[in-house]
Order: C-alpha cells, then structure tokens, then sequence
C-alpha cells in the first residue's frame, strides 16, 4: 500500500506548490506536493500590480515503479493522473527592503487510477491547498524573487485506501527563483525550493525533506512565441519515519530528475505555456527508490520515467 501511495501522490499535484502538486518521490507513502515542472517561463519576474488567474492542467502516466536498486518491483504495475489546478494571485505596489509584496492561494482537483497484480483502484476528488507569500526585485536583466508555500491539508484523504488525493500533512517551502532575460532575447530562469514535511497524524508517517529545483531556458522564435528546453530535479535528502522507526529499513528516499521541450505562446493579455517532461535516472540515483513516468503540462498564463504533460494559462483580470 505505500508504494502504491508513492505512486500516486507522485503524478497528482504537481500541480501547486506554486501551483501542483505531486512526485514520485518517497515520501508520504511515496507522494509529494512539490509541484514540480510546473513552472519554468519568467520564473522570477514579477506582474505589475493587480489581480492574477493561473490555470494549469497536467496529465501524468507511468508503468514502472522502481526499487532502490533501480529495477522494476511491482509486476503490472499502472498508474495515471489527470489534475486540474488555479491558483489566484496578488501582486501589491508594498515593497519591503526594496522588494515588491505579493501573495498567491491554490488549489486542485485530480482523477487518479492505478492497478498492478494485485487489482485496480480509481479516486476522484480535491487536493490540499497551497497558500503563501512573494517578495521581488528587478535589477535590469535579473529579477529574483523569494517566496514561501504553506501547503494545507484540505484535499481528500482516507488511510485505508491506496489512492489519496490528498497527503493529510502540512509542508513548509522556502523558495528561491530567478530570471535572466538580457537584451538578446536568450531567457534562462529557475526555481529552487526546500521542502520541510510534518507528520501526518492518521498514521503517524513523517516524510524527509526534500530539495528541487525546475529549470528553463528559451528563445524568441516570434513577437509571441518562445521555445525552451526545460526541466527538473528532485532529491530527498532525509528519510522518511514512522513509529519512530526508518521507513522499509533505508528510509525510503527517492531521487529523480527531468527534462523535455516547452512552448510559451503569448495572446494578448492571455499567456500558454505547453510541456512534455521525460523522468529518468541519473547513475547517481540508481540507489534511491523512483518511479518511472511521463508527464503532460499545460499552463494558462504560462512528472515520473515515462512522459508528463502541462498546460498552464496566465489571465489579467
């Protein structure tokens, strides 16, 4: 049952953390609510003040749940997410140590659907919130920003089933993101983050912290287009505990990183950004615990060894 949970916490909510949720990472009984590749594009730059809408939609399958010597351990084994995620954000005309003042709430839904040998499972329902503040400058070519998500329990959660939409703990995450975008029209930006885990109370499980980052780098090809490579990394840098004991005797870490190409189309006050991310497993990682899946992204303004996809969109209201 936790590896099945890895995996499905894994492909569900990468959605937010700034904006999705969810890795094949270990933790959790194998899920997260990092959020990873879903950001990318202008990482750091800040909107003029006023409100934001950020749509994202992402579609996660993977066949292969690999053990910590990298071979595949679980025969038959499927699993699949589709999630839909908003995030609403504020962008303020405050400034702190010279830094603008903004904040930013999320949340999601998720269809989720696994099966192995061992029998088949689906879960419907709504995922744990992220809220947080942001702080960012502009200092010419370079816009850092720094920013903090405070992931809520709220999403669907039931310790007797094997698919949770929800993880039933609180996360805290320091972020540091950044863009690079000079006069030649070469953008490179990134998003690094540290997530700090708390136990969850249900079953007494407390996931080890995690360190990410997401990378992009693109080209203008038009006024309104862009293409990038972009990507990811994940590595869990403390074990997972429960009743006081290192979980599955390793502590049940879990390394995986990304990569694929992007596309940021730019339609008036509406922005869309598309991805497809292919996990694998560096040499290093063949050690740690990892799923193996593909991954779609779509975001509207703007996962594991197999492909994801994301679609996001960014609204001014």
């Amino acid at each position: 049952m936790k590896t099945l949970k890895k995996c499905i916490l894994a492909g569900l909510f990468s959605v937010v953390t700034t904006a999705l949720s969810q890795s094949v990472m270990a933790t959790g009984g194998g899920g997260d609510n990092i959020g990873q590749g879903s950001e990318g594009f202008f990482a750091g730059m800040l909107h003029t003040p006023g409100w934001y809408g950020v749509l994202y939609a992402n579609y996660y399958h993977t066949s292969r749940f690999n053990d910590s010597h990298g071979n595949s351990s679980i025969p038959g084994f499927n699993f699949s997410a589709e999630v839909l995620a908003a995030r609403l954000f504020y962008m303020s005309n405050l400034k702190i140590a010279g830094g603008r003042v903004g904040a930013f709430a999320i949340g999601s839904v998720a269809s989720l659907q696994s099966s192995s040998a061992s029998g088949k499972d689906h879960r419907n329902g709504v995922g744990d919130m992220t809220v947080g503040p942001t702080l960012g400058w502009d200092f010419g070519a370079f816009h850092p920003l720094v920013a903090l998500d405070i992931v809520l329990p709220v999403g669907g959660y039931d310790m007797a089933r094997g698919l949770n939409t929800g993880g039933k703990y609180y996360s805290f995450r320091p972020i540091f993101a950044f863009t690079y975008w000079p006069a030649i029209g070469l953008e490179v930006s990134a998003k690094i983050t540290y997530t700090f885990n708390v136990r969850n109370p249900d079953t007494d499980y407390r996931s080890g912290q995690i360190f990410h980052f997401d990378y992009s780098a693109s080209y203008p090809i038009t006024n309104d287009l862009r293409l990038c490579v972009n990507g990811y990394y994940i590595n869990q840098t403390s074990d997972d505990y429960q009743f006081g004991s290192r979980v599955n005797g390793d502590g049940f870490r879990g390394r995986v990183a990304a990569i694929g190409p992007a596309a940021h189309y730019q339609y008036g006050r509406v922005g869309i950004d598309l991805k497809v991310l292919k996990e694998f497993a560096p040499l290093a990682i063949v050690r740690k615990v990892s799923v193996s899946g593909q991954g779609w992204w779509c975001r509207s303004e703007r996962r594991p060894w197999g492909p994801c996809a994301t679609q996001r969109s960014v609204i001014l209201f």
